[in-house]
């Protein structure tokens, strides 16, 4: 589908895109974070697949970090998993 990218002069600072309903990839570089950047990317790839037709957004996602962005557009948790792994 498509990929955004957020640059500034000709250095890419962050990326979001989607395939059908999966949103992402999606992230900002550490030393642009908290700059909005990153919600841009996301209302805006979020816009596109609501154009497109589609009544849900999901992810796949490990981290605490973005929580706070995640929220604030309406995400919630849907689904937990466990990782298990073993020794080869």
């Amino acid at each position: 589908d498509v990929v955004w990218v957020a640059r500034e002069d000709e250095e890419i600072v962050g990326y979001c895109q989607h395939t059908g309903e999966r949103f992402g990839p999606f992230g900002v570089r550490e030393d642009y974070r908290g700059r909005g950047i990153g919600l841009v990317l996301l209302c805006r790839c979020l816009e596109r697949m609501k154009g497109k037709g589609h009544h849900h957004a999901w992810f796949l996602w490990a981290g605490e970090r973005a929580a706070h962005l995640y929220a604030r557009v309406g995400f919630q948790e849907a689904r937990r998993f466990h990782v298990m792994k073993r020794e080869m």
